[in-house]
C-alpha cells in the first residue's frame, strides 16, 4: 500500500540535476555574497551624535496633547514632571527632544530655557552637561543619572 505513493525517479534524471546544480553553484554563491553585502550596507547604523540643544523644558504629555508650554503652563508642567511625566526640550525651531533621564529632576526648570549637551539619537537626548539661564548669563547645573542633581 505504501508503494502506491512512492515515486521512483530515474537515475539519469538525478545525474542531470546534479550536473546542473554544479553549473549553477558559482552563480548561486555570487548571489548569496551580493545579498550579504546589501544587508551589511543596509544596516549601516547611525551612531548617536554629540549635540548642544538650547530650548524650553516642557512636560511631554501636555505639550504633545495640546501644545501647552510657557509661563502660563509652568505650574502644571512642574506638577506633571514631579509625578514622572517625561520631560522634553523644545528648541527654537519647534523640534522636541525627549530627555533621557528622571523627569522629576527637570521639574524646577519647567518653562525655563536650558542648554543640554549630550548624545542625540532619534529625537532623544542623553544629557551629560546642562546649563540654565539666569538673567543674561548661563550657569552649569550638575547632573546625576541624566537629571539635575538635587542637594
Amino acid at each position: 500500500m505504501i508503494s502506491k505513493f512512492l515515486v521512483v525517479t530515474p537515475l539519469s534524471h538525478i545525474q542531470k540535476e546534479t550536473i546542473m546544480n554544479k553549473k549553477n553553484t558559482p552563480l548561486t554563491l555570487l548571489a548569496v555574497i551580493l545579498m550579504a553585502c546589501g544587508l551589511l550596507l543596509a544596516q549601516d547604523e547611525k551612531k548617536p551624535s554629540e549635540m548642544l540643544i538650547e530650548g524650553e523644558v516642557v512636560d511631554l504629555a501636555c505639550y504633545t496633547s495640546r501644545g501647552a508650554k510657557g509661563e502660563d503652563h509652568k505650574s502644571c508642567a512642574t506638577r506633571c514632571m514631579t509625578r514622572g511625566t517625561p520631560a522634553g526640550i523644545l528648541d527654537k525651531d519647534g523640534n522636541v527632544f525627549v530627555i533621557i533621564g528622571p523627569s522629576p529632576g527637570y521639574a524646577p526648570y519647567a518653562a525655563q530655557t536650558i542648554r543640554l549637551n549630550g548624545n542625540v539619537e532619534g529625537g532623544r537626548i542623553s544629557p551629560n552637561k546642562m546649563e540654565s539661564k539666569t538673567g543674561n548669563s548661563w550657569g552649569e547645573v550638575k547632573l546625576r543619572g541624566g537629571a539635575p542633581k538635587s542637594d
